[in-house]
C-alpha cells in the first residue's frame, strides 16, 4: 500500500505543468541558471573544449557523478586538480568527509562520530533513492576502511589519464594509488584503480596491509540509446590486532611505544572482499533524428575523439513526458569473507567464551547475489529536456548466504522499490518507497520524500521526511565463534526522521568573502535498536530515543587568506538508545598563494579537530566489531596539524606534521576509542602527479 500510493501522489500531478519545459530552451539560452545539469555542456564526451593550459586540462577526463541507477548517459564530472585537501592524508579525516574515529592510526576500523550522517545529506539532496535499505542487510555490524576506497570508478576520457601518488612518513606509513584510464574506442572506456596502505605500526601487534583494486568499462551506442557499465572489485586488508593498551593510565609512562603492554600479542583480522557490478539499459525512445557520426581531430598528435551526441544530431519532435522509457537490468555478486586467528587466546576478549585450546581460527563469509529490473520514463538527454514529472519502478530479487565453519544459513528476499520526482521551475518534490518480503526480512519498508526550492542562482532550501523498518545486520543472527549465540528473530529496527538543510555555493568570480554555506539540521526517533553490550551479545532495547542533529559547513576567503569549518551539534535523549557526543568540529586556516608569474601555487595552514567527551562504543577485535562499553570515555582534546602543498602544473607535493601539539602534553589523555591511543606527533609526506597522454 505504501508503495502504490508513493506513485499515486505524482502520478495525479496536473498534466498541464508539463508545459513548463521547452525542449528548445537550451538552444535559445532560457534555461534555469541554478540548474547544474541543463547549464553545463552536452553529456557524453562532446565537448569542443580547446586547447587548455598544461596546468589545467579538466576538458579531457571525465568521471560519471555517482548515481543510484544510471540509465543513460549522466553529468560528468574532471577529476580534481587543486590541492585543497590533499594534505588530509587519512580519508577518515578528510576535511569534506563525515565524522569519524579510528583505532588511531591510517587504514584501521573505525567508527561514526555522527550517525545517519550520510543518509541526512542524501536525503536533503534527494539522491538517496533505495540504497541504504539493501546496504543495511549485510554481515558486518561496523564500517571498515574499504567502503571508503574509489566512489566514482566510471569515467570517459578524450586523451588517456593516469593518477600516480606515493606517501610515506617517519613512522613508515606507505601510500600507493594507481588509477589510469583511457578509452579504448569512442565511447567505450576501460579504467583500473589500486591503492595500498601499509604501516609498520607504533605499537605491539599494530602492523597493516590493504589492497584494493578495482576494474571498470563503460560502453554507449553511437546513438545514446544502449549503455553497459561493469565493475570488478577486490580487497584484502589484513590487519594485525592488539586489542588496545592493557592499562590507559600507565602505557604513557614507557617511552617506547613498542614496549607498551597490549592485550593481543598475536591476533590478526583479514578482510576479502569480491565485488561484481553489471548495468545494461536501453532506451526505447529515440534520441536522434538521423545518426551522423562526427569524427575529428584533437591535436596535431591524431588524437581522434567521437562528437556524436551534439545539437546537430537531435531529434526535432517535441518530447513526451510520458514515454515508453528506458529499462535496465543490474545484477550484482558479492563475497564479504573475514578470517580472525590468534596463537594466544587467552586475553579478557575470551572471557565470555568456552576456549579450551590457546589457538583460535574463525572465518565468516557472506554471499549475495541480487539483480534489478526496472523501468524509467527519465528517456532523454538532460542536457536537451527535463522532464517534469520523472517515474522509476523496479523488482529486486535478492539471495543470501551466510557461511560459518560447519554450517551455512540462507536468506531470500524480494523487493518491490519505486521512485517518483516532480520539477516545476525551481520547485522539485522526489518520493520514494521500499518494501521487502521474505525470511527475516518481511516487512522491512522504506518510504522517503524531499522538497527542494532553488533561490536565485546559487541556493537551495530543502525539507525532508523519511519512515523506515529494517531487519537487524545479519551478524546478529547467529556467531559460530567463542561467542556463541542464537537468536531466532529480532523486532525490526524503526526510524523516523524529519530534516531541514540549506546550501549555498558562489562561483570564485563572485565578490565577497563567504563562497559556501551548507546547513542540515534533523530529528530522529529511533526504536528498537540492536548493539554488541559489555558481554559480547547482540541485545535490543525496548525504549525509544530521539536524535538530534545539527551541522554547519563553510568556507570564507579573505583575498589569499582562506577558512573552511565544519561544526557538528547533536543530542540524544536516551544514551541507550544511541550515544554520540555533543559537539565536533573540523577546521582548516590556510594561505593559497600563487607565486612565479602563477607557475607554482602553494597552500600551507593548519588543521584543528575536536570532539567532546562521550562513552564512545569499544572495539571488539574477535568478532571484527564495535561493542557498548561504560567505563571509558574519549575526546576533549584538540588535534593540531600543520600542512603545505606545492601545486606545479599536473604535479602536487605535500608534506604534514599531525598531531604537533602531541609533544606538549604533560600526561599524555589522548585516546581514540576505548584503549587505543591516537598516534603521536609524525611527519608525513608524498607526491600526487597526474597524465593526460
Amino acid at each position: 500500500m505504501a508503495l502504490l500510493l508513493a506513485v499515486a501522489l505524482l502520478l495525479m500531478l496536473p498534466a498541464t505543468l508539463v508545459a513548463q519545459n521547452n525542449p528548445h530552451d537550451l538552444i535559445n539560452n532560457n534555461v534555469d541558471p541554478f540548474d547544474t545539469v541543463q547549464s553545463q555542456e552536452p553529456e557524453g564526451i562532446v565537448y569542443d573544449t580547446g586547447e587548455e593550459p598544461d596546468s589545467l586540462m579538466p576538458g579531457y577526463v571525465y568521471g560519471f557523478a555517482p548515481t543510484l541507477r544510471a540509465v543513460k548517459i549522466t553529468a560528468m564530472q574532471h577529476p580534481l586538480l587543486s590541492p585543497d585537501g590533499v594534505e588530509m592524508h587519512n580519508p577518515v579525516h578528510r576535511f569534506d568527509g563525515d565524522f569519524y574515529t579510528d583505532l588511531g592510526a591510517l587504514g584501521q576500523s573505525h567508527r561514526s562520530l555522527y550517525p545517519y550522517a550520510l543518509d541526512t545529506r542524501q536525503l536533503l539532496d534527494g539522491n538517496l533513492g533505495n540504497a541504504a535499505l539493501r546496504q543495511q542487510w549485510t554481515m558486518n555490524a561496523s564500517p571498515i576502511y574499504r567502503q571508503l576506497m574509489h566512489p566514482q570508478p566510471f569515467m570517459q576520457t578524450l586523451r588517456p589519464f593516469t593518477h600516480l601518488q606515493y606517501g610515506s612518513s617517519i613512522n613508515k606509513d606507505y601510500q600507493i594509488r594507481v588509477v589510469h584510464s583511457q578509452n579504448i574506442k569512442p565511447r567505450w572506456n576501460f579504467a583500473f584503480f589500486y591503492d595500498l596502505v601499509s604501516r609498520d605500526g607504533l605499537y605491539t601487534n599494530s602492523e597493516l596491509t590493504n589492497h584494493s583494486l578495482d576494474f571498470s568499462t563503460n560502453y554507449y551506442s553511437s546513438d545514446a540509446r544502449y549503455q553497459l557499465q561493469a565493475l570488478v572489485t577486490f580487497n584484502r586488508l589484513r590487519q594485525q590486532e592488539n586489542g588496545g593498551v592493557a592499562d590507559d593510565e600507565t602505557c604513557w609512562d614507557n617511552g617506547r611505544r613498542a614496549g607498551v603492554p597490549v592485550n593481543m600479542y598475536s591476533a590478526q583480522n583479514q578482510w576479502r572482499d569480491l565485488e561484481l557490478h553489471l548495468h545494461q539499459s536501453f532506451n526505447t525512445v529515440r534520441q536522434f533524428q538521423e545518426i551522423r557520426p562526427i569524427v575529428e581531430k584533437l591535436s596535431a598528435d591524431s588524437t581522434m575523439r567521437d562528437t556524436i551526441v551534439g545539437y546537430d544530431t537531435l531529434s526535432i519532435h517535441s518530447p513526451r513526458t510520458f514515454n515508453t522509457g528506458v529499462f535496465a537490468l543490474d545484477v550484482d555478486f558479492a563475497k564479504h569473507r573475514r578470517i580472525f586467528s590468534d596463537n594466544q587466546s587467552n586475553s579478557w576478549f575470551y572471557d565470555y567464551g568456552a576456549i579450551d585450546t590457546t589457538f583460535y581460527y574463525d572465518s565468516t563469509s557472506h554471499y549475495q547475489l541480487s539483480a534489478e529490473l526496472y523501468w524509467t520514463n527519465d528517456a532523454y538527454m538532460s542536457h536537451r529536456w527535463r522532464n517534469p514529472i520523472v517515474l522509476t519502478v523496479g523488482v529486486r530479487p535478492e539471495h543470501n548466504t551466510l557461511r560459518y565453519a560447519v554450517s551455512s544459513k540462507d536468506y531470500f528476499s524480494t523487493s518491490l522499490f519505486a521512485r517518483s520526482r516532480f520539477h516545476l521551475g525551481r520547485f522539485a518534490l522526489s518520493a520514494d518507497a521500499e518494501e521487502v518480503n521474505g525470511g527475516e526480512r518481511t516487512g522491512d519498508y522504506r518510504i522517503d520524500a524531499t522538497a527542494e526550492l532553488h533561490v536565485g542562482k546559487h541556493s537551495r532550501f530543502s525539507a525532508a521526511v523519511l519512515s523506515e523498518a529494517q531487519a537487524p545486520a545479519l551478524m546478529y543472527y547467529y556467531n559460530e565463534g567463542c561467542y556463541a549465540w542464537s537468536h531466532g528473530s529480532f523486532n525490526k529496527e524503526k526510524r523516523q526522521q524529519v530534516a531541514i538543510g540549506y546550501a549555498l555555493s558562489l562561483p570564485d568570480s563572485a565578490t565577497g568573502h563567504l563562497r559556501m554555506l551548507t546547513t542540515r539540521t534533523s530529528a530522529t526517533l529511533l526504536g528498537d535498536r540492536v548493539w554488541f553490550d559489555s558481554t559480547m551479545t547482540p541485545v535490543q532495547g525496548n525504549a525509544s530515543g530521539l536524535l538530534l542533529q545539527a551541522t554547519v559547513e563553510t568556507r570564507l576567503r579573505f583575498g589569499w587568506f582562506n577558512v573552511r569549518m565544519q561544526h557538528m551539534v547533536q543530542h540524544s535523549s536516551d544514551p541507550d538508545v544511541v550515544r554520540v557526543p555533543l559537539f565536533a568540529t573540523k577546521n582548516s586556516f590556510y594561505a593559497d598563494i600563487h607565486l612565479f608569474r602563477r607557475s607554482l601555487r602553494m597552500q600551507t595552514g593548519f588543521d584543528l579537530r575536536y570532539h567532546t567527551r562521550y562513552y564512545a562504543d569499544g572495539w571488539n577485535p574477535v568478532l571484527g566489531a564495535f561493542y557498548r562499553q561504560d567505563n571509558v570515555e574519549v575526546g576533549n582534546y584538540i588535534v593540531a596539524d600543520f600542512w603545505l602543498t606545492l601545486q606545479i602544473k599536473r604535479a602536487t607535493i605535500y608534506a604534514k606534521v599531525s598531531h604537533f601539539n602531541a609533544p606538549l602534553e604533560r600526561h599524555p589523555s589522548y585516546f581514540s576509542l576505548p584503549h587505543y591511543p591516537m598516534e603521536d606527533l609524525g611527519v608525513y609526506w608524498g607526491v600526487v602527479w597526474k597524465f593526460f597522454n
